[in-house]
């Protein structure tokens, strides 16, 4: 009997401190993240022959830069979350065979989808992936040159968060993003430019 007493007694606080952790997780956080980061865009000198013959193919490139951005990722579970990645007007200028031809400037929103595998001390890893629209504004390139407005293009993400306390963590993320921007002039001509930047990020982040 005094056995059977010790074991119901043990299986009552194992039970008790589950649903105390468990309440205190609930209450002391929401499914919000947000993230402030600082990012190295590098983007890849690739684009299509153009302009007859005037930009040869793999000539342009979009110049990189650290820049911050902010993102706010909603869990729907430990496993999973939405990931919206923002920024200020990014300035980019534009280089052709080395020689720089003008600018422009571009709002890059990223939409992801993630999977937070299983912590390991205070890392958590995650990947995923999504879609970024770049629009692009300002132009300013040499001959009448322009960019297409609307661009869109997948993207793929890994990365990982240490954990200093409930709410704070610190973070590092790799993206890749595979996006076209058509490149025009006056004449009706069109060809398509692949910045495809990576960027590599890490900062801070604030679990409410």
């Amino acid at each position: 009997m005094k056995g059977k007493t010790i074991k119901t007694v043990v299986s009552v606080v194992v039970m008790t401190m589950g649903i105390g952790t468990a309440f205190a997780d609930q209450q002391g956080t929401t499914p919000w993240l947000v993230r402030l980061r600082l990012l190295d865009i590098a983007t890849q000198k690739s684009n299509d022959s153009g302009l007859n013959g005037g930009a040869p193919t793999d000539s342009m490139q979009v110049g990189g830069r650290l820049q911050p951005d902010l993102d706010i990722s909603y869990f729907f579970n430990p496993h999973w979350a939405a990931e919206l990645v923002l920024s200020y007007p990014v300035s980019h200028s534009v280089s052709l065979s080395g020689g720089n031809i003008g600018s422009f400037q571009e709002l890059p929103p990223t939409l992801n989808a993630q999977y937070r595998f299983d912590s390991i001390q205070r890392w958590t890893p995650y990947v995923g992936a999504g879609l970024t629209y770049m629009r692009t504004f300002n132009t300013h390139l040499v001959s009448g040159l322009g960019l297409t407005q609307n661009n869109f293009g997948p993207d793929i993400e890994v990365g990982v968060d240490y954990a200093i306390d409930q709410h704070w963590s610190l973070n590092a993320d790799i993206k890749q993003v595979f996006i076209d921007v058509g490149v025009t002039n006056g004449a009706g001509g069109t060809f398509n430019l692949h910045p495809n930047p990576t960027l590599i990020g890490v900062g801070v982040g604030y679990h409410f």
